[in-house]
């Protein structure tokens, strides 16, 4: 059997830093190691309005931007993320954008999902 490989995520949680823009260098650079690594935008938006609720908690002073980005696996993520046009175009990005933080999350796999079902129905 085949080990079944699931999506990962990539979550960022963001705001921009007054008056400085984010280098066209950095979209440039970047696009070529997110389309090999097969990102797909998931979600994102100003926080404010009805793209993003805050159900519980408080996000981090001064959060601007969310985003939920999509890879084909963890080990495309962090291919992605770790590659050498993409660590080239983070400089781009570090005088415009402050990130409040960059997380990596695992899909979880359809018998993942069975099993964890399975293990709720028995304790039933």
């Amino acid at each position: 059997m085949t080990e079944e490989k699931t999506p990962a995520y990539l979550v960022a949680c963001v705001s921009t830093v007054e008056n400085v823009e984010v280098g066209p260098e950095y979209g440039e650079l970047s696009a070529e190691p997110a389309k090999r690594s097969g990102l797909t935008p998931i979600a994102g938006g100003p926080v404010t309005g009805a793209k993003v609720k805050v159900l519980e908690g408080e996000l981090p002073e001064g959060t601007e931007l969310m985003m939920i980005e999509q890879f084909h696996s963890m080990e495309a993520l962090e291919e992605f993320y770790y590659s050498e046009q993409y660590q080239e175009a983070i400089k781009y990005r570090l005088d415009g954008v402050r990130m409040h933080f960059l997380a990596a999350l695992d899909g979880i796999s359809e018998a993942e999902l069975a099993a964890a079902a399975e293990a709720a129905a028995r304790q039933k």
